[in-house]
């Protein structure tokens, strides 16, 4: 049964992550709806972990293109590596000045998650709809690309979901809907290291472990290969989808939960 949750909950950190549909949200409700074990601090890290991984691994290629726009190496790609630097500045002082308020009970309550999926659903419908182009990540200005980092910061609140905010952000601003992703994702390397750094350091401080190494490393190992699959399937998804069926997930979900609760 612990192997299970363990395996269970990793799949949906790592499913969630990337899909537009919350991961946070999921991680606050799914647990109360399976009657599933919160393995505390380290758990959250290695989750978080993996899923960075994922992303660094899937996009080792624009990755290295970045640094070497970031040490002017190639030029090509310094704007748009400083760029996602400056976008990331408000999600770090937003969450770390607001943190207390972010973890509080009423925000994390089913409540808030329901409304706040349905408030994403909204958003993404909109994007969609009103703002179809179809432009490159390169040709985008740093102040959009600083609107996108904006965005970011409403998936403080869980629900709203860090990839369908950040997507709904780039289709605003004229991205290809697999280009906001592909995007979406570069810019979410620092606010994934970041949450993974943070539960790291949590865990320090508390100075327990609720689950053996071998636990850990498996959610690791499971939150990876499900962000990958996720990373994948959505980036070829969206070259000739919908989002639409993201957004009916998300109210459809939202309904379920208000109902349920």
């Amino acid at each position: 049964m612990l192997l299970f949750s363990v395996i269970i909950l990793a799949i949906i950190q790592g499913l969630t992550e990337f899909l537009p549909v919350s991961s946070s949200g999921h991680l606050i409700l799914l647990p109360k709806i399976l009657h599933l074990k919160n393995f505390g601090l380290a758990f959250d890290a290695f989750l978080h972990l993996g899923t960075l991984f994922a992303v660094v691994i899937y996009f080792r290629k624009d990755i290295v293109n970045l640094l070497k726009g970031f040490l002017q190496i190639d030029k090509q790609y310094s704007k748009i590596s400083y760029a996602i630097l400056f976008a990331t500045m408000p999600v770090v002082l937003i969450g770390f000045t607001f943190k207390s308020f972010f973890a509080s009970t009423f925000i994390r309550s089913v409540d808030c998650v329901a409304y706040t999926l349905i408030l994403g659903a909204i958003l993404i419908y909109i994007a969609e709809k009103l703002y179809q182009k179809n432009e490159d990540m390169q040709n985008l200005s740093i102040m959009q690309i600083f609107f996108i980092g904006l965005m970011q910061c409403l998936a403080l609140f869980p629900g709203m979901s860090r990839s369908g905010t950040t997507i709904a952000a780039g289709i605003f601003m004229g991205l290809k809907k697999d280009e906001a992703a592909r995007f979406s994702f570069l810019l979410g390397l620092p606010a994934i290291a970041g949450a993974g750094l943070l539960a790291l350091k949590d865990m320090y401080e508390a100075q327990s472990l609720e689950l053996d190494l071998v636990s850990l490393f498996l959610a690791f190992f499971v939150s990876f290969i499900a962000g990958f699959i996720a990373i994948d399937f959505l980036l070829k998804f969206l070259k000739q989808a919908s989002l639409s069926v993201f957004v009916i997930y998300r109210i459809l979900m939202a309904i379920l939960l208000l109902l349920l609760f």
